[in-house]
Formats: structure tokens, sequence, C-alpha cells
């Protein structure tokens, strides 16, 4: 444990705290690192590039998307390329031909296709990789915020960090299925969604002081693998923090079935022989969060301030974005928790 931190008095902002751990989960993810998009399938299309036979793409009666990704030697990599973060503004090729589909992708497209390849097979790694940052903290000092909107009205209340649980629900007929496929030498790596009748889905869990689970909010850091229906607040967030009855309504978007009620409720997952990855990123994010008075990230997505500094709210001065883009995502949310500088 770090114990040159000042622990007095912190408590731990869960909307920030998701923000840092998916930006440096997502932006080195060993399976897509330095990966560039190659094809885009959607609509019921089939691939171009590759042929996928697997039964589950081929007959499937439900919407798909299939993503495919070249993965780069990492010997044809300059030092620069090396070190830079994955992102949708550099996930395209640095080359793409006047015909090729790829050029009508908006940076919206690029958003989704992007989170929603990072977040495949992510749930269990989320939450390994927030228990790993909370034990960087005094247990029994840590406290976290949740800030959630409720009935259109901000709710805002502190819970102790060891009260969260890892609710295990099982999603029965998914809506939809989303594949990746990155390349390696020719010899494809599948991801998958939704390509079986059920699927194990892990969230976490924040109940108030009072314990009372019909009151909890849930924090659902891979929620992108639904595409769409995973969008956070309002459609726009790239992860899901909303009230339990929300998120009840969003599972029937995204599930014809769930157990949610009857859920498997857990305190820890066991360790994994990618610890070491999450460890790292649970290290930088919590590197990040002691910084965050001199280096802010973008309220959307997490980034830190790279070529140009990041632009602020005009009103309160305190949120910070990466552009105009990012902004206007994210104030459905923001804009119930935007203290008014002359009153706060």
């Amino acid at each position: 444990m770090d114990l040159d931190f000042n622990y007095e008095d912190v408590v731990l902002d869960l909307h920030d705290i998701a923000l840092l751990l998916n930006y440096e989960r997502a932006t080195t993810d060993p399976r897509f690192r330095h990966a560039k998009l190659r094809e885009v399938a959607a609509g019921g299309a089939d691939f171009q590039t590759i042929r996928l036979s697997a039964r589950a793409w081929t007959e499937a009666l439900v919407p798909k998307t299939g993503l495919v990704f070249d993965m780069p030697k990492e010997s044809g990599l300059s030092k620069a390329e090396r070190d830079e973060p994955d992102l949708p503004s550099n996930m395209l090729p640095s080359v793409v031909v006047p015909s090729s589909p790829l050029r009508s992708l908006t940076n919206k497209d690029l958003e989704l296709h992007y989170w929603q390849s990072r977040n495949q097979d992510g749930c269990y790694t989320t939450i390994a990789i927030f228990q790993h940052f909370m034990e960087f903290f005094p247990l029994e000092l840590t406290r976290i915020r949740v800030r959630v909107v409720e009935n259109n009205k901000p709710r805002n209340y502190t819970t102790l960090a060891d009260d969260r649980t890892i609710v295990e629900v099982m999603l029965y007929e998914p809506r939809s299925m989303n594949f990746s496929a990155v390349v390696h030498n020719k010899s494809p790596i599948l991801y998958t969604t939704g390509e079986s009748t059920s699927m194990r889905h892990a969230v976490l869990s924040f109940p108030p002081p009072t314990l009372d689970h019909k009151r909890e909010c849930i924090l659902d850091l891979s929620s992108l693998q639904f595409g769409d229906a995973g969008r956070g607040f309002k459609g726009r967030g790239t992860f899901v923090l909303e009230p339990v009855q929300d998120y009840l309504a969003r599972l029937d978007t995204i599930a014809v079935r769930n157990n949610f009620q009857d859920a498997e409720r857990t305190q820890r997952v066991r360790p994994s022989a990618n610890d070491e990855f999450f460890v790292d990123v649970a290290k930088r994010a919590k590197a990040r969060w002691e910084k965050r008075k001199t280096d802010p990230w973008c309220g959307h997505c997490g980034a830190p301030s790279r070529d140009t500094p990041l632009k602020r709210c005009a009103k309160c001065r305190v949120a910070h974005y990466c552009n105009a883009e990012h902004q206007l995502a994210a104030w459905p949310y923001h804009k119930h928790f935007c203290p008014d500088p002359k009153t706060a």
C-alpha cells in the first residue's frame, strides 16, 4: 500500500474513477494494442476481407456487427508509435483508399466500434482492475461518492468502498451479436458478445449507506460491448452509472430475460493470469487521480491533455473536455452536477 498518500478527508468520486480506469485500460489493451480497423460488417452483411464460418455468426437471427482489426508487427513500429495510446481517433490505418467504406465512419461510429471491441469479454477485467485500484487505499477509511441522475434529478450519496458488491447476472437470449477479429499473421483471434443463448455479465453495485439494494446504483464499465444499448446516460456516455431501476430497464433492451433480482453477489474476483496488466492500469489511474488538481482529464472519455490543453466548462470552470464534441456528449450528465462558481 502507498503510505505517502494523504487520505484525510478523501472521497473517491465514482464517475471520475470510472473515466480514468476505462481510459487507461482501453488505450493499452494488449488484445488490440496498435491494431488498426480493417473492416466493419453490419446490417446483416458478411465479411469481405476474412472468411468467418462460425455458425453463431452465419446463422444469427439477431442484429450483428463484426469488426476486423490488423495487428502490426511490433518491430515495424517506431518508438513514438509504440508509446502512442490507442484511441478512436487513431484506430484507422494511416492510409484509407478513397473507395473504402471506412471513409464513411463518423467520429461517433469510431468511438462505438472502439469501445465495443475493447469491452468484449471485459466485465470481469474491469471489475478486477477496479478491485486492484481500491487496494491502493486503506479499506477502513475509503469512501466513494456516487453521483447519478434519478427521475431527471441529481442524486448524490457517499458509501463505504467496502460495501460494494459484484452482481453476476445471467442474460438470456441477447438481442444482438458482436464479433471482433484481430488478425495476427493472417490468423484471426475472435472476441465475441451474444453468440450463445445465455451469457454471464458482471457489474458493480454501490448501495447507499442504509445498504438498501432497492436504491443501489450500478456501475457497468463494459456496457458498450452490447453496442448502442450499452451507451451511458442519455445514450452518450462510454460506460453506465445509473440507479438500479434504470439499469434493469436497460437490461431489457440488451436481452430478452435476465436474473438480476436473484443474481449471485460476491465481493471479489479471483486472481488472473492478467493481473500484472490489471495492476499496471490501476497504478496509472491512481497516479492521475492524485494529480487531479493540476492534470485534469476529459469528462467524457478520461483522456489527459495531450497536444493541446483541454477545454473547460464555461459555467463551472471545473470540468474539462478534449473538444466541443466530447463536451456536448457529456453535458446531459454534467449539467446536473455543474456547480455555479458564484454559489459553490
